[in-house]
């Protein structure tokens, strides 16, 4: 695709890909991993009837004489006759005679009595309230979350399928960078390489290199060829444009990749490519971001992370929407990313919007993703978190 719109690049980003292969790994080290297959319930949940409350687990009508205590995680072997109760505490298995739970503040003792108004059935927590056996928990294709892996763990799981994580390299080209101090004697600050590499690996995937690469076809060749074969995905920051020092198309040409994306009309983000290498029987993918920092953060996080979820298993997100809080006019043909914040669902662009700058997008919450044309306030436009 070769200067398609947004939506077109969106498509073409996540079907190309094939999801990798899945592995098991304990429960215990299963947060932030993507699922490979539908998770079910192993039991009902809870598995016994329990008391939702702290207190005497009743028989009948008051008063009751105490007869025990229901040891938390234990079934009681007693069943309860009318007039009898048993101390319980929350989460305890409800005895076999039980008619209600009485809490402790309404409860008054006198020696071994204990009287109060207990209606029946009160307090009782059912066995397979919250679920039951079979019922599908978790989706394939999910990002876990810390509830939702102490869910499976309550429904009996120790081991998971889970989709094996892709493995990433990142390049940064460009012979004006700097990497420590303030810029001198015409060179740039990079502001690339501190940020890119963490926020990938937040997507959901292994940063096995990146590396600093000068403008030279033979050097970034050399570099690109010898991760091939230890890494699902490469990313590369700056060259794609058409100019002298620009080698990210020469280095696709040599290499024989293919072309998926080719320029995309938004902005920041038009200078992104997408394609594939044929590595043995296996696809790389590489995504070349533009070097400018905020184009280059627009097109990762609104494109590029799409490549990376569908290499992952991931199941895409569906962008929600929001409204203009003020009229919005973009260039002709071309889908605008502007950095802003909501307040609730209301849309707020930030300031220092060139594509150069990171000071509005320090300050943003994600991009809104504005359609071509002019668009009044409280216009529905799409957002993309960042």
């Amino acid at each position: 695709m070769r200067e398609g719109s947004f939506d077109e690049a969106f498509a073409i980003a996540s079907q190309s890909f094939s999801a990798l292969g899945a592995e098991s790994v304990a429960i215990s080290s299963a947060v932030g991993r993507i699922t490979a297959e539908d998770l079910f319930s192993l039991c009902d949940l809870p598995a016994y009837a329990t008391s939702s409350m702290d207190g005497w687990a009743v028989s009948g009508a008051a008063p009751w004489k105490k007869v025990g205590v229901v040891s938390t995680g234990k079934r009681s072997s007693y069943a309860l006759k009318s007039g009898e109760c048993m101390r319980i505490g929350t989460g305890g298995v409800i005895p076999e005679g039980c008619t209600s739970i009485l809490p402790w503040e309404d409860a008054a003792e006198s020696g071994d009595e204990v009287s109060g108004e207990a209606l029946e059935g009160a307090n009782f927590r059912p066995a397979a309230l919250e679920s039951k056996r079979g019922d599908l928990l978790i989706p394939a294709g999910e990002k876990l979350k810390p509830a939702m892996v102490g869910l499976l763990a309550a429904t009996g799981h120790d081991q998971i399928r889970v989709r094996k994580l892709p493995r990433v390299a990142i390049f940064f080209l460009g012979d004006e960078l700097l990497h420590e101090g303030v810029p001198f004697d015409g060179g740039i600050r990079d502001a690339l390489g501190p940020q890119l590499p963490s926020l990938i690996s937040s997507y959901g995937s292994e940063m096995v290199s990146s590396a600093f690469v000068l403008d030279d076809l033979d050097t970034l060749h050399g570099e690109v060829s010898g991760a091939l074969a230890n890494v699902d995905i490469i990313f590369t920051t700056g060259g794609t444009a058409d100019g002298a020092q620009d080698f990210i198309r020469p280095l696709l040409e040599r290499m024989k990749a293919k072309y998926l994306v080719d320029c995309v009309r938004m902005r920041p983000g038009y200078h992104i490519l997408i394609s594939e290498i044929n590595v043995g029987d296996r696809k790389v993918a590489l995504v070349a971001l533009p070097g400018n920092p905020q184009s280059a953060l627009a097109a990762l996080t609104s494109l590029g992370r799409v490549v990376l979820f569908s290499i992952a298993g991931r199941n895409h997100e569906r962008l929600k929407t929001v409204q203009l809080s003020e009229p919005i006019k973009t260039a002709a043909n071309f889908s605008r990313l502007l950095p802003g914040n909501l307040d609730g669902n209301i849309f707020t662009s930030t300031q220092y919007l060139n594509s150069a700058m990171l000071r509005g997008v320090a300050s943003a919450d994600g991009f809104a993703l504005v359609q071509p044309g002019e668009h009044a306030a409280g216009t529905d436009v799409r957002w993309i978190s960042l």
